[in-house]
């Protein structure tokens, strides 16, 4: 990657990228290279917290005295300019208690490090989902599971209907949610978003996010509402009661993919038999059923059909009642099982970076695979897990 000059723009939160020039708002604070490498003391090996494709993730104590997480962006990484301004911009100029928080940059010569509050416990892909309290020493109690649920719902809605112009996350999945000391959630990974311009229905754009937590419309036609996010919400949520990953190789064929035993549960009004057996059976069977409904109306397959995630905060904190009846079926991980990437079509570099990319360890990957990805939910762009893809459906 060759060299870039840094400049500052007041034109909103929409990235620029011009003549090599590399342009943020002016809310961001901008660090010197030094100082991040005194952070680290000197990116340090035992201060590594992540590693992934866009490059690692390191513990630092600035000298204002702030704990941060130190995201340094890999200079042979194929992942675009353009991700890495749009993470800054877009973040930099929202706040919301279940958002990270972006201290600044550090842009010199070909480094490109991100600077965001330290969460002290990690994302719910390496503590809940990896085992719990056996594995990470976390208890993830059915009230705590609760609030990260109900927390992530309230983040999401501020980014759908609270933020002009609106803001679609793109990547929301159990690794892009960061817990803080007391398990509180916070959203992270913003490389991917994009804004919902006033009076559009829809974007279209590039398929881009994790496998699994794709929309079906989003990931075969590539048109982008947040409605997708609303879909990502309701794995993310199924996931969060059941303890489980959407997809489980180690499981029985009947019952690897999450989404599909829900519906089947459901059907049989067998709901509560989903809920994480390491809870003990210690929580509130009616609430803990409830999500999970919430979580089939999130994932129905017509986008039409799933609710706003205001309303989706006003179900789980039943501000508002479940209508049962408009419960249908989900758009099942199953039904895209013939779903190829495609390699990248010769291009020019920038474009790859902001459309076409594929990572080339996930040619001819069905939607039943996930890399696993050590980034400690801070990754940036196109990852290992987060690809951005050019999808084609066979039949």
């Amino acid at each position: 990657m060759g060299c870039f000059w840094f400049s500052r723009h007041k034109s909103g939160v929409e990235p620029s990228e011009a003549d090599g020039e590399l342009s943020v708002t002016e809310k961001v604070k901008i660090y010197k290279y030094k100082e991040i490498r005194q952070a680290t003391d000197d990116f340090n090996a035992l201060n590594k917290i992540g590693e992934g494709g866009f490059g690692s993730v390191y513990k630092g104590h600035l000298k204002d005295g702030k704990v941060a997480a130190i995201k340094v962006l890999s200079a042979e990484s194929r992942q675009g300019v353009k991700e890495f301004l749009t993470e800054i911009n877009v973040i930099s100029e929202i706040q919301h208690e279940n958002l990270v928080k972006l201290y600044g940059c550090c842009v010199e010569g070909n480094h490109r490090i991100l600077v965001y509050n330290y969460l002290e416990n990690n994302s719910l892909d390496k503590t809940l989902l990896a085992g719990g309290y056996t594995r990470s020493g976390l208890q993830f109690d059915w009230s705590t599971r609760a609030n990260i649920c109900v927390g992530v719902a309230k983040g999401l809605a501020f980014l759908h209907e609270e933020v002009q112009p609106h803001i679609i996350h793109r990547d929301i999945k159990a690794s892009n949610i960061l817990l803080d000391k007391d398990l509180s959630p916070k959203i992270s990974d913003f490389g991917l978003a994009r804004l919902m311009p006033p009076n559009m229905t829809h974007v279209s754009t590039c398929v881009a996010g994790t496998i699994g937590y794709l929309a079906p419309e989003y990931a075969a036609r590539g048109q982008l509402t947040r409605k997708a996010d609303v879909y990502s919400f309701g794995v993310l949520l199924m996931e969060i009661v059941s303890g489980r990953s959407n997809k489980n190789t180690r499981s029985p064929t009947e019952y690897q993919y999450l989404l599909e035993r829900a519906w089947e549960l459901y059907e049989r009004n067998e709901l509560v038999d989903l809920v994480d057996i390491a809870l003990g059976g210690v929580f509130d069977a009616e609430e803990a059923c409830r999500y999970l409904r919430i979580g089939l109306l999130c994932t129905q397959d017509s986008p039409q059909l799933r609710p706003t995630m205001s309303i989706v905060v006003k179900l789980l904190t039943e501000e508002k009642d479940i209508d049962t009846k408009k419960i249908t079926k989900p758009g099942l991980i199953s039904d895209f099982m013939d779903m190829k990437v495609r390699e990248p079509v010769e291009t020019k570099t920038e474009e790859v970076n902001r459309c076409n990319y594929t990572n080339p360890s996930s040619y001819n990957v069905s939607p039943s695979s996930r890399t696993s990805d050590n980034s400690n939910g801070y990754s940036s762009g196109a990852s290992s897990t987060n690809a951005v893809y050019s999808l084609s459906i066979t039949n």
